[in-house]
């Protein structure tokens, strides 16, 4: 038989073929109601105030009392106003203007939010780092919605930029409505089983959404467990949160960091999150705060496979012989839902669906951290050392993406003529202690040095194997203050920076300061109480994932550093600042003009199109051809087929069948052949006109014209022709003959 034009055999003799969709639905809602106005003064607060007529109890919108809104008493970018808002709400919107009757007024600021007044988190917009543009002039209103909103108790303006030729003055507003919440808190060693009725559950789709909080990288969320080994579970692991599906006889999930779908990060930040997982069938979606990943399950797991139970903050699977070495989940939950019923509130009423074990709260009281921001290579803080002292004792937690840096410094004994002592991370430097490995990867690490004359100890994530002990060729001693950070602006600078040489300064996030065993209070120091500092934020940490969406096209690598993104083309295909540009050509064509002569080449149809490259043929006549090739180019005896039983041949071309149909389109003429050597084998039943064989198109769609012929013929091209072997049969095949 001949060639089959403008279309490619995907399959020959199928039987039947299925297809699948998804819909998404939402609906808006009435939340913008005014929160601020109404507060009483004492939920105002502020850094600083020029006199007690600027308080920042005056910075409600529209109002003209005392000098007519809030101005700090410096105006420069260590200021805040703050507003508690009396219980966590639900904003939906924030508004600002200038002091009354001034020239005051505020052209930008970043909004911040806590649900507890410490560890503050900016609020980015669509994964902006900037801040929002505030006002022109001291009397217009400038508002700007929130979405997603944020749900916070407390909310804090920072004044980015100003009327140059005046000070900070600010009048605000936020909008809102009442946040619902349930909450259970989980101390890491216990756990909720939720069980429910089979026959009440969704008949096309689970879901099950919730929020968490934590300050812990580890933990389960929560585990479905199935017939078979079949399971869902979704954990926290390294601040990132990852599906596990496991299908078939496995006796466990997979281990941590091994298959399963990876979503968000730095989750560990003691901020709520939220994560929604939809499963129908086998295909699920999880969203976890605003990205989405679908996933594709190896079997139907949602109905079919899975008990008719959920645990969540571990796993627990009563009577059942398994053991799951995953750590619990230590921090909050809220608004448990599950296909519309409210989990927490059932165990809040003791139901019987639910089962605990270990002890849970229904309120979340963790304790929260004061991190400080390290912005640029310039930043720096000063603390106090123990003068006199014959052993020095620091330790401190951190986190980064640049490789290296200086994380702290201390003086030496005045007349000793002895060097600074200095703590790095990522490289290696001569003549000073190294241990740590990969730690620029924006988790957070701890830090223990202990020094005393001549002899230094270094400790990495409290692991002993990477603890070193040295004795330090010149003598390290207590100084009269540590230095975290780069080298202060002022001061006697000239041997910091010799120090510093070419590793510039930590830029990242601080926490859990102890100084010989003391604990810093960082608020002191922001207050000015205690040591100094500059161009750092303190009580809150700014770290930003910047390849959180992953901007590298076609599957390359992204890296950062504090201030930027890479992206890895190797093996892509890919070059460019993003891995955008093909560096291969869309068709055999292209290649002929380049002077190329017949071979096999990298062909990338559509360019700088999500399709991947693939190998083809070229075939370069005077009009070059691209040749395809599939599994199906030799001949296959088949012998015995039958309706009951018949033959099935399935074509695994070396492209995909989206990269055969970006070719296809391409192309100014396409054709293939498929070849049937028959004996007493008919392609028609001559009693009725039955097909006995057909093939399947680009969408699986059935067709019964062979080689020759045209769609809708029902013969070959003989028959169009009229010289078949038996001219009362439209191919030669349904002669039926004795011969091939």
């Amino acid at each position: 038989m001949g060639s089959v034009p403008g279309a490619f055999l995907q399959t020959l003799l199928v039987l039947s073929a299925q297809s699948w969709g998804a819909a998404l639905a939402g609906s808006p809602y009435h939340c913008e109601e005014p929160l601020v106005s109404t507060l009483p003064s004492s939920s105002f607060s502020s850094s600083s105030e020029l006199s007690s007529s600027h308080s920042p109890s005056f910075a409600r919108l529209n109002r003209r009392d005392g000098a007519g809104g809030w101005t700090p008493l410096v105006s420069n970018k260590n200021q805040w106003l703050q507003i508690d808002l009396g219980e966590r709400v639900e904003v939906t919107a924030v508004a600002t203007q200038g002091g009354y009757g001034s020239s005051d007024w505020v052209t930008s600021y970043i909004l911040m939010f806590s649900d507890s007044g410490r560890n503050w988190k900016q609020y980015r917009r669509e994964d902006s780092i900037s801040g929002f543009l505030g006002n022109a002039n001291a009397d217009s209103v400038v508002q700007h919605r929130l979405w997603p909103p944020l749900e916070a108790r407390h909310l804090r303006f920072l004044p980015v930029a100003w009327n140059p030729d005046s000070r900070i003055g600010m009048r605000v507003e936020a909008y809102g409505c009442a946040h619902r919440s349930e909450v259970i808190d989980f101390d890491g060693e216990s756990s909720l089983l939720y069980r429910f009725i089979q026959n009440t559950r969704s008949p096309g789709t689970d879901i099950i959404s919730l929020k968490f909080k934590t300050l812990q990288s580890d933990g389960i969320l929560f585990h479905r467990d199935g017939r078979n080994g079949n399971c869902i579970t979704l954990e926290l692991v390294k601040g990132k949160l990852i599906l596990f599906i496991n299908s078939g006889n496995a006796t466990q999930p997979s281990p941590p960091g091994q298959g399963g779908l990876a979503l968000g990060s730095l989750l560990d930040d003691g901020h709520w999150h939220t994560v929604r997982l939809e499963c129908s069938g086998r295909g699920l979606n999880l969203t976890v705060d605003r990205h989405s990943r679908p996933i594709w399950a190896p079997a139907e797991l949602c109905h079919a496979d899975l008990d008719p139970e959920i645990s969540f903050g571990g796993i627990l699977a009563p009577g059942k012989p398994m053991v799951f070495p995953r750590k619990n989940f230590r921090g909050c939950l809220e608004n448990i839902n599950f296909n519309g019923e409210d989990v927490i509130g059932l165990a809040k009423q003791q139901g019987p669906q639910i089962l605990v074990t270990g002890t849970v709260a229904f309120a979340c009281a963790h304790p929260q951290t004061v991190p400080a921001t390290f912005l640029s290579a310039q930043s720096h803080l000063a603390l106090p050392g123990s003068p006199g002292a014959d052993a020095a004792s620091v330790s401190f937690q951190f986190r980064t993406w640049n490789r290296a840096g200086l994380l702290l410094s201390w003086g030496t004994r005045p007349g000793s003529g002895a060097s600074s002592s200095f703590v790095v991370y990522g490289c290696i430097l001569p003549g000073l202690v190294s241990t740590g490995v990969g730690l620029n990867d924006g988790q957070w690490h701890s830090v223990s040095v202990t020094s005393t004359w001549g002899h230094l100890s270094v400790m990495v994530d409290d692991d002993v194997a990477s603890t070193v002990h040295t004795t330090v060729p010149v003598g390290v001693h207590p100084g009269d203050a540590y230095h975290f950070g780069g080298c202060p602006a002022h001061g006697s600078g000239s041997d910091c920076s010799r120090s510093l040489g070419p590793l510039g300064g930590f830029q990242g996030c601080l926490r859990l300061i102890s100084i010989d065993g003391q604990e810093v209070d960082l608020i002191s120091v922001q207050q000015g109480a205690v040591g100094n500092f500059s161009d750092l934020l303190i009580d809150t940490c700014g770290i930003l994932d910047r390849c959180l969406p992953n901007y590298c096209e076609h599957e390359g690598t992204c890296s950062q550093t504090w201030t930027a993104f890479h992206c890895d083309c190797s093996s892509t295909g890919y070059t460019g600042a993003t891995c955008h540009r093909s560096l291969y050509e869309p068709s055999c064509e292209a290649y002929k003009h380049l002077g190329h002569a017949s071979g096999f080449y990298n062909i990338d149809p559509d360019g700088s199109g999500p399709l991947k490259p693939f190998q083809a043929f070229c075939n370069m006549t005077d009009v070059p051809w691209t040749v395809l090739q599939h599994n199906g180019s030799a001949l296959t005896r088949v012998k015995g087929a039958s309706l009951e039983n018949p033959h099935r041949a399935v074509f695994q071309y070396t492209a995909s069948a989206e990269q055969l149909l970006a070719s296809v389109d391409r192309a100014r003429h396409c054709q293939q052949e498929l070849e049937l050597h028959c004996r007493r084998s008919r392609l028609q039943d001559p009693r009725d006109g039955t097909a006995l064989s057909w093939w399947a198109g680009r969408a699986n769609e059935t067709h019964t014209y062979w080689g020759g012929s045209f769609p809708g013929a029902h013969q070959c091209a003989c028959g169009l022709e009229r010289d078949c072997l038996d001219p009362q049969y439209g191919c030669n095949c349904d002669a039926d003959r004795d011969e091939w």
